[in-house]
């Protein structure tokens, strides 16, 4: 483990109690504008993987032990940012909120020693769903490899799954995110993609997505082992999640993947 100053030390704990520093309340206003797109034709749906190259990561130590593996580190960060922004990812009513929230505090985790992100435009419509995939696999490719990106694309699959049932609205926005714990190449990445996806009913068939373009997010964090050995006291007091329960606490797991033909046009 690197040896930093005290200088050091004190700023990597100011950084994190900065980060865990609750948001201000929005005014009642933006609230109320908010609550008027929110019901009762958007949804939120989501799904978590951790896949893996088998490279070696360094020793937990004696220090984080008790996570039992990196992975479940990188989880137990990520559900933090989840409870300091009020996201849950295991219920389907969106929070528009929460849902912005959440993709702060995720962006800013003080245990990155670097974040990537970018937007993608993505055309689709119900017979083709390719140019999303390849959007968010052209993220992908640094930081997992082929072989794993088929297990993600599985994860999306489920997500989608999900959005396709009809809730009762003729339209609906699906917003949708997938998270993602990559071990590669020695490395581990906690990585966000997301959009939102504006469906019809189709009496007989179910939601299907229209024509249009979406935006897709795509980011990643590299996770600092160093600082999280240095701030283990912190990491234990959180919540712990192991990264197995992570992967299974959403409102797409155990969702029989979507089998559109779209998915290859």
């Amino acid at each position: 483990m690197t040896e930093i100053s005290q200088s050091q030390s004190g700023q990597e704990a100011l950084a994190i109690a900065l980060w865990q520093t609750p948001f201000p309340e929005p005014d009642t206003g933006t609230i109320s504008e908010l609550s008027q797109s929110d019901a009762p034709s958007q949804e939120q749906v989501v799904g978590n993987i951790a896949v893996g190259d088998g490279s070696v990561l360094p020793d937990l130590g004696a220090d984080l032990s008790k996570f039992g593996s990196w992975e479940s580190v990188g989880s137990t960060i990520v559900h933090r940012a989840e409870t300091l922004s009020g996201f849950n990812p295991k219920g389907g009513k969106f929070d528009p909120v929460a849902w912005e929230k959440f993709l702060n505090k995720f962006t800013t985790i003080p245990f990155f020693l670097a974040y990537t992100l970018d937007y993608r435009d993505a055309a689709i419509s119900k017979t083709s769903l390719k140019k999303a995939v390849d959007a968010v696999a052209d993220l992908l490719e640094n930081i997992t490899t082929k072989e794993n990106f088929e297990d993600i694309l599985k994860t999306i699959k489920k997500v989608v799954a999900v959005a396709v049932k009809n809730n009762g609205q003729k339209e609906k926005n699906a917003n949708l995110q997938v998270g993602i714990l990559s071990r590669n190449k020695g490395k581990l990445y906690l990585g966000a993609a997301r959009t939102t996806v504006q469906m019809v009913y189709k009496k007989g068939k179910g939601c299907e997505q229209l024509q249009q373009t979406l935006k897709i997010y795509r980011g990643y964090g590299v996770l600092d082992f160093d600082m999280c050995k240095r701030n283990a006291d912190t990491l234990k007091k959180w919540d712990f999640k192991n990264v197995d329960d992570w992967v299974r606490d959403t409102n797409s797991y155990g969702v029989p993947p979507n089998d559109s033909p779209a998915w290859n046009n």
